[in-house]
């Protein structure tokens, strides 16, 4: 059994974060805090105190006491375990990473689809995150150097110029990660009748953006406003 070590909480504080080595940074496991959590928590901290208890003179067993099996305390069960699938939560939160659905990675892991929304969660909300910051990144075009405007706002004018908005068509944005850690983030919205996606390569650590196809390239870039003229010195007389 490998031992895990206590990173942190989600983001939406519904679950507990671990790492699997210790002094690590990288998330590799998450359990919800919920009702059964808080029994099973509560389970163990009455199976901690009752070893204490001692015996009664002449009365046998303390109450209170749990059952001993060959001399060992038999401590009660603490909370549900992992449901049984066929790949380890990490992998399973790699594809929904990828952006796979919940009901694909259930039929892949040979388990129930509420065991991966459980494992969704906390991925779901990195995944919004991503685009969040995205969002606030400003795209550069060569020749033209770094839009006026953050991705989302060059967007919304954009498809204003284009006599409509965000709301209008049903705009919607994802990120996903591939294998080598690359994030791509899509807009995909309908219009004149056609469902369409503008997509752009999105580096966190840089908080760099570029567009993966035309429709990034048109909706991402917003010029920036001219530079004032400073004003000229007044000549010598």
């Amino acid at each position: 059994m490998n031992r895990l070590y206590l990173l942190g909480f989600t983001h939406d504080l519904k679950g507990v974060v671990f790492t699997q080595r210790k002094g690590g940074k990288t998330p590799s496991f998450w359990v919800p805090i919920d009702a059964e959590f808080l029994r099973a928590i509560d389970k163990l901290q009455k199976a901690r105190k009752a070893p204490k208890a001692t015996k009664a003179k002449g009365k046998g067993p303390a109450q209170n006491e749990p059952p001993r099996r060959d001399g060992k305390v038999v401590l009660p069960p603490v909370g549900r375990s992992q449901a049984r699938t066929g790949l380890p939560a990490s992998e399973i939160q790699q594809m929904l990473r990828e952006g796979k659905t919940i009901k694909t990675v259930a039929a892949a892991a040979k388990t129930d689809l509420t065991w991966i929304e459980r494992l969704a969660e906390p991925v779901m909300s990195e995944r919004q995150g991503v685009v969040r910051l995205a969002q606030r990144a400003y795209m550069s075009r060569a020749r033209l150097g770094a839009a006026g405007l953050q991705l989302s706002e060059a967007v919304e004018h954009n498809l204003e110029e284009r006599g409509t908005t965000p709301e209008a068509v049903g705009a919607v944005w994802d990120a996903r990660v591939n294998r080598s850690g690359v994030w791509r983030v899509s807009m995909r919205f309908s219009h004149r009748g056609r469902r369409q996606a503008a997509e752009w390569e999105f580096k966190k650590g840089s908080r760099s953006i570029t567009p993966r196809n035309r429709l990034g390239t048109q909706l991402g870039w917003w010029a920036p406003e001219p530079a004032e003229p400073e004003p000229a010195e007044p000549d010598d007389e």
